[in-house]
């Protein structure tokens, strides 16, 4: 018993302890400079859109790899803490290298959005700046519904990524629509 609750409280531990994303800039979701809405709201040159793409489909690649891994290594957490016998210091070594993954992925998403903010005007990205709260909970609202449970269950709990149970029924389910991409 006390090593199941070991067990609990490394995972609970580190799971709270993640950084807060808030801190970091974040832009539109998705492939934003394609959605019409934010295109136009930005004014976007065709120029700039095409930069933009270039900019994502150099590093496409990289983020299936870091995707992969913090998937890979989700499961390779999750795997250890559902075993009777866990072991602490496992458990901790693949929670520590899965967030490690997860810092990985982020630092490249930011370092790519700070390659596009290049390809912006001064004005172009105030207006991001102002509307990122907006996109923010866009994204939340996005996650909590492909959990399909309110963002209650582990999809949107401590994975914080979309992993976990929910994720084979966001799979079953058509795209949510946003009224940007109509």
């Amino acid at each position: 018993m006390k090593k199941s609750a070991a067990v609990l409280f490394v995972f609970l531990a580190t799971a709270l302890a993640r950084p807060v994303t808030a801190q970091m800039p974040e832009g539109p979701p998705g492939k934003w400079w394609k959605r019409p809405r934010i295109a136009q709201l930005l004014s976007l040159s065709p120029e700039q859109q095409a930069k933009l793409e270039g900019i994502f489909s150099r590093r496409r690649r990289e983020f299936v790899d870091l995707k992969a891994d913090v998937e890979r290594r989700q499961i390779d957490a999750e795997e250890l803490i559902a075993k009777k016998d866990s072991d602490p210091k496992k458990v901790s070594t693949a929670v520590d290298a899965l967030e490690e993954s997860r810092l990985k992925l982020r630092k490249a998403a930011t370092m790519m959005f700070l390659e596009q903010k290049e390809v912006l005007s001064a004005a172009q990205w105030q207006l991001i700046l102002d509307r990122r709260d907006e996109w923010r909970r866009e994204r939340q609202m996005e996650r909590r519904g492909a959990a399909g449970d309110g963002g209650l269950g582990p999809a949107a709990g401590a994975g914080g990524m979309g992993q976990g149970p929910g994720r084979e029924r966001a799979k079953e389910r058509p795209p949510v629509q946003r009224p940007a991409d109509r």
